[in-house]
């Protein structure tokens, strides 16, 4: 197991079951000390080709936050329209610390910054290895929502459930083999010889579904609103977990 630092993650809206990306932002910032600079800014008609630089957007609102209940009457009062993911953002929420941006808000996605993660090695199934180093430290019921859209159509490639013990394994024949019969996962990503099994398994389901594709995910939540994700798109082939920190991990 390896510790990064001064990295950062993407959590997609759609993958959050309530879509409550204002907790995620709470989280974040619990990290760290008032004051924070806020900046809530909005795409502008005709956009620079730099998609990063942010100099010529119109900004709706510039805050100096100092105490708690100040961020939490501008959060709950702030609304950001939930887009599909990778679509183009309109609105952004921007947090910095002395110059240092710490948190994003678009309309698909929260961008963490300077986040420290838990970097795992494959061993067994990435499925199996991502739920491993989950478990252990999680406190039941736990949320998960998986995304198949490297493979499924959009709209019915994410589908939640709730795990409320160790065994992910039950949740995932109950919840998701049936998706095995689906005709588009056989087209364009298996050998042409390919045939459809017999027998439905956790085993083909992992074959099929494979998480090396963009957009496939996983993400979980427990009881203590800690965080897990297993995405091979943002995070570069690596297995990250993250959340309320009880074992030195910052989100």
């Amino acid at each position: 197991m390896e510790f990064q630092s001064g990295e950062s993650i993407d959590v997609y809206r759609e993958l959050l079951p309530h879509d409550d990306w204002q907790e995620l932002v709470r989280i974040q910032m619990t990290q760290h000390n008032y004051p924070f600079e806020v900046k809530l800014l909005e795409r502008p008609v005709k956009q620079n080709r730099n998609i990063y630089d942010l100099s010529d957007w119109t900004v709706l609102s510039h805050v100096i936050m100092t105490d708690t209940s100040q961020l939490k009457t501008f959060l709950n009062q702030l609304e950001i329209e939930q887009i599909e993911m990778s679509a183009e953002s309109k609105t952004i929420l921007s947090i910095r610390k002395q110059g240092q941006e710490i948190v994003r808000v678009t309309n698909d996605s929260v961008s963490m910054y300077g986040v420290v993660y838990e970097e795992l090695s494959e061993s067994g199934t990435e499925y199996e290895n991502f739920f491993d180093a989950v478990l252990p430290y999680a406190t039941f019921p736990i949320e998960v929502v998986f995304c198949g859209r490297g493979v499924l159509n959009d709209e019915d490639s994410i589908h939640a459930m709730t795990l409320n013990d160790t065994n992910w394994q039950a949740a995932f024949e109950d919840r998701l083999l049936h998706l095995l019969n689906r005709k588009e996962i056989t087209s364009g990503f298996l050998p042409t010889n390919y045939s459809k099994p017999s027998q439905q398994t956790l085993e083909n389901f992992m074959t099929e579904f494979m998480l090396c594709m963009p957009y496939n995910f996983i993400v979980t939540r427990d009881a203590n609103g800690r965080f897990g994700m297993l995405d091979h798109f943002c995070t570069n082939g690596k297995i990250a977990h993250f959340g309320n920190l009880r074992h030195g991990k910052q989100i």
